[in-house]
């Protein structure tokens, strides 16, 4: 993997951004962590890892699937899947995916070591540490760090299959080999058809998926208008609501979801 420079002496903050007045900075302060970045490590082309510590992070409590926001510009936060963050851990790691010309993916390409960087949470958002059976998981390319959440479970995610809708899957199999982390490493990369015909294929695996085991937990995360058609498919399968955990990430034409 490659990384940036080593962390400066000094801190900075990250990247060309409007600082917020007084009033903001006050509630940054009384509301948020500040951590620093710790490293950067470019995983491919749009995709990053990015490694912040602080010591206030010890004192937080963390379960798999929780979430963070992180402070991008201004006022603005988006929000993260961390990972590797345990009790008494200073660290925190994030898997991020750059798109297009929004705040978090300007923030992502301007982020380097010694940056302050705001956090809120980790705040609850999907239980993952509560699965504890076979799992079917189907998400893109901004669901690895949730993907990558899930095999910090106490099952690894030794017995879940992976299934990713991906815009290039020559670089999201290049980042999941990065990464190194069990069956992720044989996840099905499903590249995306403009006419959304692979779903088609996606649906068809859920299905075959339920027939086999119908106790099996499925957790659908991503673009919103994909996770209603799966849920839709997969309850016509026989799949039962409390069988599965949906989170949205993004919609077309939204800025960001939570």
């Amino acid at each position: 993997m490659d990384s940036t420079a080593s962390t400066p002496a000094a801190l900075r903050d990250a990247g060309p951004r409007t600082d917020p007045g007084r009033v903001g900075q006050a509630v940054l302060r009384l509301l948020t962590l500040e951590t620093r970045v710790d490293a950067v490590h470019a995983l491919s082309p749009r995709f990053r890892l990015v490694s912040l510590r602080s010591d206030a992070l010890r004192r937080v409590a963390h379960r798999p699937g929780d979430k963070v926001q992180v402070r991008v510009q201004g006022m603005a936060f988006r929000t993260f899947t961390p990972f590797r963050l345990g009790e008494g851990d200073d660290s925190l790691e994030l898997l991020c995916y750059a798109h297009g010309n929004a705040p978090a993916a300007r923030w992502l390409d301007a982020v380097a070591p010694g940056d302050r960087c705001h956090v809120l949470g980790p705040r609850r958002s999907m239980d993952l540490a509560a699965i504890d059976r076979s799992t079917v998981f189907v998400g893109d390319e901004t669901s690895l760090g949730l993907a990558l959440a899930l095999c910090g479970t106490p099952l690894g995610g030794l017995d879940t299959h992976f299934i990713f809708e991906v815009g290039d899957a020559v670089e999201v199999r290049a980042v999941l080999d990065a990464m190194g982390r069990g069956m992720l490493q044989h996840a099905w990369l499903v590249e995306r058809r403009a006419d959304a015909t692979h779903l088609a294929e996606v649906e068809a695996a859920l299905a075959r998926y339920a027939a086999a085991d119908s106790f099996r937990q499925y957790v659908l995360s991503g673009q919103s208008l994909t996770i209603q058609r799966l849920q839709r498919s997969l309850k016509a399968a026989g799949a039962k609501p409390s069988q599965l955990l949906a989170k949205a990430y993004w919609a077309p034409g939204k800025i960001a979801l939570d």
